[in-house]
């Protein structure tokens, strides 16, 4: 068929589909479209319509009917681009991209194998597609792996969170502490790591199993009693509740288990369950809630034996392209034999976080700066007759931490983080301030 024949095909099944979408037009744009945008996606529409032969009006209306949210009209016109000059590349890499977007992966890897066939196909939009293509092949399998991998050295004014102060009470009474038991900066290098591993159940709803494994170790300078090892696993589903006042919420219930070990003399073992459910309240904003119980074993200590419930809800607002702003609030309880380690904390924190350019262009990718700060109080049960038998220890606890993320490749980044803690108390010998610097390099994979 002749080119010309082309055109009139397509002219003809654009005037039928017209007579449809003219009704339909603004049902395939999302409720939260700006008036500006959609005025400007009917217009184009029009301007299509009246020249169809037009490729660069075609594409016009697909790129506002994106903005508006209407991806089947964009590919509709798309697709009708393509059979009037199927040589364009960019058009089938924008109809890859909006079937992932829809969740199409196999007509999405289509185009994006097309792309990749042509050898005229600019090296600029082989290099876009291939993040497509990993994620589609990822997606498409059952299994899936990911982890990260976070190592460097930390400065901190007082490593083993000594008392600010040489007077301390014993037994309700004033008392000296040696200088050498109260805080010293120390250097360590530590370095911490995570594996993901999701099963994907194929399923509509999407169905996932998905388990993961931290570890973490440090190695002080001078302070080597306070060295730690931690492991943590967990492995649970996770899966969508078909609640429409909620937002469809997707909740996954869990299994939980963690070791820890304390200058290779102290270790807790802890096991437990549980819940944690993610709300999308708006496009913009999102509600996370996590609940778990974990039954503790101290290793040397059994009155320490107990359980450690915690409750935690996230807002995360997404205030623009650039900003993301979270409130996270925690209640967390220790219960063990005795009443003078039982306690309840409860905290609230709010972290700023926001990417820039780096200056002059220096880097690429984007910097992330972010800002954390919160405070907690937490109170015991019970009064330490050793310390003062009169008085239940209340602590009030104060944090801001400034970090900078300074990408070093697709997978690689430089952090940069400083800390400041202060605990106030009214037991002195729970009171102090800790000052942390801490550089270090993530890695994922």
């Amino acid at each position: 068929m002749t080119r010309h024949g082309l055109i009139f095909l397509f002219s003809v099944a654009l005037i039928i589909s017209f007579s449809i979408s003219n009704n339909l037009l603004a049902q395939g744009v999302s409720d939260g479209t700006p008036d500006k945008v959609r005025r400007a996606y009917e217009k184009a529409f029009e301007t299509m319509f009246k020249d169809p032969a037009n490729l660069e009006k075609t594409f016009s209306f697909a790129g506002l009917a994106i903005k508006a949210g209407d991806f089947e009209g964009a590919i509709s016109s798309l697709e009708r681009m393509l059979i009037l000059d199927p040589n364009l590349p960019r058009v089938r890499y924008e109809l890859g991209v909006l079937y992932f977007k829809l969740g199409s992966y196999d007509v999405a890897a289509t185009y994006f194998e097309e792309l990749l066939e042509d050898k005229k196909t600019p090296k600029v939009l082989i290099e876009k597609a291939a993040p497509f293509i990993e994620e589609i092949e990822n997606r498409l399998t059952n299994h899936s792996f990911s982890g990260s991998t976070f190592s460097g050295i930390k400065y901190q004014t007082n490593a083993s969170s000594g008392p600010r102060s040489t007077k301390v009470k014993l037994f309700g009474a004033p008392s000296f502490l040696p200088d050498e038991f109260t805080n010293k900066g120390d250097f360590d290098v530590f370095v911490s790591g995570s594996i993901n591993y999701t099963y994907d159940f194929q399923s509509e709803p999407k169905k996932l199993l998905e388990a993961s494994l931290n570890i973490y170790g440090n190695e002080q300078l001078d302070q080597t009693f306070v060295n730690a090892r931690v492991v943590d696993a967990n492995i649970g589903p996770k899966f969508t509740i078909p609640l429409d006042f909620l937002n469809k919420p997707i909740v996954r219930p869990f299994l939980t288990g963690d070791y820890l070990i304390v200058s290779e003399d102290e270790s807790y073992y802890s096991h437990g369950a549980g819940f944690s459910a993610d709300i999308r309240a708006k496009e913009n904003l999102n509600f996370n809630l996590d609940a778990r119980v974990m039954a503790r074993e101290n290793k040397d200590a059994s009155i320490l034996d107990g359980f450690r419930n915690r409750l935690t809800v996230n807002a995360s607002y997404i205030a623009s392209n650039t900003m993301q702003i979270q409130l996270s609030s925690v209640v967390a309880t220790e219960e063990t034999k005795t009443n003078i380690q039982n306690n309840r904390d409860y905290s609230l924190n709010a972290t700023i976080n926001k990417t820039f350019n780096a200056p002059f262009n220096l880097i690429k990718d984007p910097l992330s700066a972010r800002l954390s700060f919160g405070g907690s109080f937490r109170e015991y049960a019970g009064a330490n007759p050793t310390i003062d038998p009169d008085t239940t220890r209340n602590d009030y606890t104060m944090r801001f931490s400034p970090s900078l993320t300074i990408p070093a490749g697709e997978t690689l980044a430089v952090l940069i983080s400083a800390g400041f803690t202060r605990v106030d108390s009214n037991i002195p010998n729970s009171e102090y301030d800790n000052i942390s610097l801490t550089i270090g390099i993530s890695k994922q994979f």
